[in-house]
């Protein structure tokens, strides 16, 4: 199979669960947007996990046949679901590292904890298990070899992982899953029971002050690493225009993710991507 057979062509997938990395992956050349696509669709289905599953023994259960389905490439002996074929395909064709795949599957089962982070590291490690492997990966597929390169692509996915982890807080929230480290939230005197009562809106919004600092923090490590890399890379690292446009519309929502300023179109997104503003 090459990377652009169009018997595993994920592009529906993709944008139906991750229209901003879909959007993004349009930039890229046409021979290896389906390899993209397929990245995509396979980080989609591990994120989707916690919301399918009525209790999360069902959830790890769900994991560990992921876990499986990576050794069975592994091994030359895919099973038949599609997308599993299809990253049996990619995965050699790319020379992608299958570890890192599997990290991205070991990090979902922190979606299964009710408790949240203990500390920021916690979180920051999350994002880079889940955006930043992501990023990377895809742009190994696009052609970056370096290991600069990659580390720059990775950093981008991390800080697009963590602003959208903050994005995310009133549709968790409505999922009974909170992503917020307790360590800021005892800055403020919240606790994971108490972050939502209306009474402390003031001391959630500080919070979420904090995070998006963190994000500003990981945004600004991104784009000094790219400022030095070369202008033929530029596609593995244009995810990072998205999050230098969501973070100043946090800070003027008030740090209130939930205000309809945190509502992006899709031709302003287009234009961000198009023009980096």
């Amino acid at each position: 199979m090459t990377v652009t057979d169009p018997t595993f062509h994920f592009s529906d997938e993709a944008k139906k669960y991750d229209y901003d990395r879909w959007l993004t992956a349009l930039f890229a050349l046409a021979a290896c947007r389906d390899a993209i696509f397929t990245l995509i669709a396979f980080n989609g289905e591990i994120a989707r996990i916690r919301e399918t599953v009525s209790e999360p023994l069902l959830g790890d259960i769900r994991l560990q046949w992921w876990r499986d389905a990576l050794t069975g490439i592994a091994k030359g002996a895919p099973t038949v679901h599609p997308l599993v074929k299809a990253l049996a395909g990619v995965i050699p064709a790319c020379n992608l590292d299958i570890e890192l795949l599997q990290r991205m599957i070991d990090i979902r089962a922190r979606d299964l904890d009710p408790a949240p982070f203990a500390t920021t590291a916690e979180l920051l490690d999350y994002a880079d298990g889940t955006g930043g492997i992501l990023n990377s990966l895809s742009a190994s597929v696009a052609g970056l070899t370096s290991t600069e390169g990659l580390e720059a692509a990775r950093q981008v996915g991390r800080a697009f992982a963590l602003t959208g982890i903050i994005r995310a807080i009133p549709y968790h929230a409505r999922q009974d899953l909170l992503l917020i480290p307790a360590d800021l939230l005892a800055r403020q005197g919240l606790t994971a029971e108490t972050v939502f009562v209306p009474e402390n809106r003031a001391a959630f919004l500080n919070v979420v002050a904090d995070l998006e600092a963190c994000a500003e923090q990981e945004q600004k490590k991104a784009l000094s690493l790219i400022k030095v890399r070369p202008a033929t890379e530029k596609q593995a690292f244009r995810l990072a225009r998205l999050t230098s446009l969501y973070l100043p519309r946090l800070r003027a929502a008030g740090f209130d993710p939930g205000h309809r300023k945190m509502e992006v179109g899709a031709l302003r997104k287009i234009t961000a991507l198009l023009t980096g503003r």
